[in-house]
């Protein structure tokens, strides 16, 4: 099948498409994803985990967004990426509505509530990868994709063609098609920034159109444990207050949100390859001095305490 034809059938209604348009016709309104999956408990968690979504040999899944079906918004454990390949697609990030079209390619990182929604003459693929995987891959400018954003690319056919090559090799699971799908992936981000870099759009309202912010928010993310805001002005030669402007100007954060985002991510990252890890060590390998905060600061961010996040690790690797 070649990739034309593979988007034609795509964009057709699947049975479970067709089921919630007739719903619609009938009623004026989506259905639920619960009524496609009625033993799901997918999206009434309040964080989706990596074991809700991939196997045991999986690092990236690729799915098509159903239309006439109603995903309520929801936190993602993994990474996200939304492609658009043919129409438009309307996106909920963190309360804000945005509206994406063919070629924009969307980065959802961990923790950012958001939904999307296709009309029916539109396609819209979505990329899950494993957190662990995704931060492994060491990429350039990676503090980037701890904000939610779009790369502008104009239906590239290079990303047309990578996002649909996986999505082939998913479906057929021939010979190393694990191996290929992972390599086929870390190529592509790279590829986005070396094209892309310059058009990125933020979905918070802001713009990070300055390499200097870039800059500083790279390195933060290398140095979040210790960082402040007075060590981060003398680095880049400005005074307090005008960085911190700058920073909020370019990130749609404050410097203290910015880090706390780090640091929290950093903290996932360790009580994931490590449940046993005491909160205390925790707290001082990502740079916290008060634990109650942290805690604080972590259910509001995950849906849950760190204590939680361990037990439920700590259970699901013994059960592997």
């Amino acid at each position: 099948m070649t990739h034309d034809e593979l988007v034609k059938a795509l964009i057709e209604l699947d049975e479970k498409e067709t089921a919630g348009k007739q719903w619609f016709l009938e009623n004026g309104y989506y259905f639920n994803y619960s009524q496609i999956v009625p033993d799901s408990d997918l999206y009434k968690k309040e964080v989706i985990e990596d074991s809700d979504i991939f196997d045991r040999d999986q690092s990236v899944v690729i799915e098509k967004v159903l239309r006439f079906v109603d995903v309520p918004q929801h936190r993602n454990e993994f990474a996200e990426f939304a492609y658009v390949v043919e129409g438009f697609c309307s996106h909920r990030v963190d309360g804000n509505v945005y509206e994406h079209s063919a070629g924009d390619f969307i980065v959802i990182p961990p923790g950012s509530s958001n939904a999307l929604s296709v009309p029916e003459n539109s396609l819209c693929m979505t990329l899950k990868v494993r957190r662990e995987t995704f931060v492994s891959l060491r990429i350039p400018n990676m503090a980037l994709f701890v904000i939610p954003m779009v790369f502008p690319c104009k239906k590239d056919p290079f990303i047309l063609h990578t996002v649909l090559t996986l999505y082939e090799q998913q479906k057929t699971r021939m010979e190393y098609w694990g191996e290929i799908t992972n390599r086929l992936f870390s190529a592509l981000i790279p590829y986005l920034i070396q094209n892309y870099y310059n058009d990125i759009r933020p979905l918070n309202g802001s713009s990070i159109t300055d390499f200097k912010t870039v800059l500083m928010l790279n390195y933060i993310f290398e140095n979040y444990r210790d960082v402040t805001l007075r060590k981060l002005a003398e680095v880049f030669h400005y005074n307090e207050s005008y960085l911190s402007s700058l920073f909020r100007k370019g990130t749609g954060k404050t410097f203290s949100e910015g880090l706390r985002d780090y640091r929290l991510l950093r903290a996932e990252e360790i009580l994931s390859t490590n449940p046993k890890a005491k909160l205390s060590t925790v707290c001082e390998a990502i740079g916290y001095h008060d634990t109650v905060q942290f805690i604080r600061d972590f259910k509001a961010r995950y849906g849950t305490t760190p204590a939680r996040y361990k037990r439920e690790k700590a259970q699901k690797n013994s059960s592997e």
